[in-house]
């Protein structure tokens, strides 16, 4: 149910890019979704289908960027991505910790005519 919601955040901030660029048509709409978010690009692009009827998004295109899942070293400091049932970082091979990368769900660009 979360995606519904974010789907409503999209058309209001995609709304409003488009109202300060002075356009009246969004065309596309461009989102970094990490692996780790909890967010599904397929529910919020059917989320955001049924929510955009009658704006100025409607038509518009959803696009997906996937983030993978970083853990960070604790010893070294290095990034390293989060495989299956393996938590060793490649160059210490101290047990990683979680990181925000892969946690992030935002709008990267707006496109508009």
């Amino acid at each position: 149910m979360h995606e519904y919601h974010e789907a409503i955040h999209i058309i209001e901030h995609a709304c409003e890019e488009a109202a300060k660029q002075g356009k009246n048509k969004v065309t596309k709409i461009n989102l970094v979704i990490g692996e780790s978010s909890g967010y599904s690009a397929d529910s919020i692009r059917m989320h955001f289908e049924d929510a955009v009827k009658g704006t100025i998004c409607e038509g518009a295109e959803i696009t997906a960027r996937t983030v993978k899942t970083m853990l960070r070293c604790p010893n070294c400091h290095e990034l390293f991505a989060r495989r299956p049932f393996h938590f060793d970082c490649p160059h210490c091979g101290t047990d990683g910790v979680p990181s925000e990368v892969g946690k992030e769900m935002s709008i990267e660009s707006v496109e508009c005519e």
